[in-house]
Formats: C-alpha cells, structure tokens, sequence
C-alpha cells in the first residue's frame, strides 16, 4: 500500500540505513556513498511515499519533484528493500497513475544507470504503457564500485500514457 512517507519517517530511516552496504543498492544514490533520506514537511515541489505490505512493514520508497507550473514530475527516486516485491512494483505503478489521473501531470521523467538490473523494467514500462527513452549519457557517474556508469533518461506524455 502507498502512504505518505512522512508517516513512516523512523522505519523507513531504518531501512534505508539497512541498504547502505548492499552492492545492489548503488544505484540508488547515484554516487560515491549514501544519506539519510531528507523528509520533507509538505508536499509542494516533492512527493514522498513509502510502500507498506499488509503487516505494515516499509519494503520501498518513492520520491519525486513537482513542477505545478510545467504540470511535470521529475527525479524519481525508487527504491525497494524487499526485492522482487510485485507490491512494490504495483506501488510504483499507482504512484504513476496517480500522476496522471489525479494530479493531471503533463509529463513525467527519471532516469537509470544502464548497468541497473530495473533498468529492463523501466524499458518494458514504456514500450507497455508509452513514453520515451529520450536521452543517453555516457560515463556521468561513478558510483560507489568505483566505475564510471552510463545513464538513460526515460519521459512519458500525458497523452501518450495508456493504463
């Protein structure tokens, strides 16, 4: 279930601390190490929520920035702490839904590191429900494995979103 993340500020701290030394977590900060996540007190240039399972345990976390006057989202930041959670996965959908349908976003855009397993998720969801890969940057980030990795930049319209 999708809540406000503001709710859950401890557990959520907690398992984001959990993720810190986990190799496949580096592309989560997109840098050379990690921090607590800055919870916001309102919800004007950014949305946070936190995915809970039915025992109201945090297993993932969404956050992006608002644009009102460009009716845009941008900078998604997703994480799951129980991977291969499909209730997270169907978090991360409704949160795009929601988007579109309840706060009638014009477009929406996030990127990846190439070499992130979520990455063949990202492009599955496009090719599924519209959208672009609109960009490709090589060798932006070195991440915390000491590597330079390379980015693909994803954009959905809303016209070109189909449920």
């Amino acid at each position: 279930m999708l809540k406000p993340a503001q709710l859950y500020k401890e557990k959520l701290q907690e398992e984001n601390i959990r993720s810190w030394y986990k190799p496949e977590n580096i592309f989560w900060n997109g840098g050379a190490g990690d921090s607590q996540i800055n919870i916001n007190e309102d919800n004007y240039g950014c949305h946070q929520f936190v995915s809970v399972d039915k025992e109201n345990n945090v297993i993932g976390y969404i956050t992006y920035e608002v644009d009102w006057s460009a009716m845009s989202a941008d900078k998604f930041g997703i994480i799951s702490f129980k991977k291969g959670s499909i209730e997270f996965v169907k978090d991360v959908y409704k949160a795009i839904c929601n988007l579109f349908e309840v706060y009638h976003m014009n477009r929406i855009s996030w990127f990846a590191y190439v070499d992130n397993p979520a990455i063949r998720g990202y492009r599955n969801f496009i090719k599924k429900h519209g959208g672009v890969e609109c960009a490709y940057h090589r060798q932006i980030t070195r991440l915390q494995d000491g590597k330079l990795h390379d980015a693909v930049n994803f954009e959905i319209l809303a016209e070109e979103f189909h449920k």
